[in-house]
């Protein structure tokens, strides 16, 4: 008794076009420009206040995320004229452009995670430095301000960092229904230090700038692989046109 196993498996337009697939690949490129855009915008929209207590580094880290977001996206470009046109040259060069945001992920995966477990550290010289210039400078004054009753911190380690019969007024809770004069002292101040603090969260967006470039780096090792072999195809092989 024999069986007629004649199976009729037909592979999808998506993958037999180099017109389809090259698109799908800019597609996901696309998202990951929009992703690194997003979070290195919100990072440095967010601690640009404190600019005078961070360090290069930071913005550096930041402002590569941004830069490789903006790369990203005008590449993304030459990917759909790539997989409309489906020139062997347009898309060897859409794929060195794959390469070359490949290298920027890797580099900002390294700095970023060196960055997360060196944070605190970083702030300490530029914080201790600031401190000494409350109520000489206006915009020191409104950051140590905005950074004592944002993170609910007093001075860079602790209380002790001020001088003490001049305890600034962000260092020590309000609470609703006090009564001037108000005074603030180290029995009232807060306990934990801003450099602790503002470090960590400093750390968590390192960190995650961290996964969001090694998410990119891997999901750019396959769109690189992919788009080698359809440039591959474009040049050697013959391809489907579509109208």
């Amino acid at each position: 008794m024999g069986f007629n196993l004649n199976v009729n498996f037909r592979v999808p337009k998506v993958l037999k076009s180099v017109r389809y697939s090259l698109a799908a690949v800019n597609g996901v490129f696309l998202l990951t420009g929009l992703l690194f855009l997003i979070v290195g915008a919100t990072v440095l929209v967010t601690y640009k206040e404190y600019e005078p207590i961070l360090t290069k580094r930071f913005f550096r880290v930041t402002g590569l995320v941004v830069a490789t977001g903006v790369i990203i996206l005008l590449g993304s470009a030459l990917g759909f004229y790539s997989a409309v046109s489906q020139q062997f040259y347009f898309v060897a060069g859409y794929v060195a452009l794959l390469l070359v945001t490949l290298i920027l992920e890797i580099a900002i995966m390294i700095v970023a995670f060196s960055l997360s477990n060196a944070a605190m550290e970083e702030i300490q010289v530029p914080m201790t430095e600031t401190i000494q210039l409350y109520r000489n400078r206006e915009d020191i004054t409104e950051m140590w301000d905005d950074l004592q009753r944002g993170f609910q911190c007093c001075g860079v380690q602790d209380h002790t960092n001020w001088i003490q019969s001049q305890l600034p007024i962000s260092c020590c809770p309000i609470e609703y229904g006090a009564i001037s004069p108000f005074e603030c002292t180290k029995d009232n101040a807060f306990k934990v230090g801003c450099a602790l603090l503002l470090g960590e969260k400093l750390s968590y967006n390192a960190y995650v700038i961290a996964i969001c470039a090694v998410v990119a780096t891997c999901l750019q090792v396959l769109l690189s692989l992919m788009g080698g072999y359809l440039a591959y195809r474009s040049k050697f092989e013959e391809v489907e046109l579509e109208s």
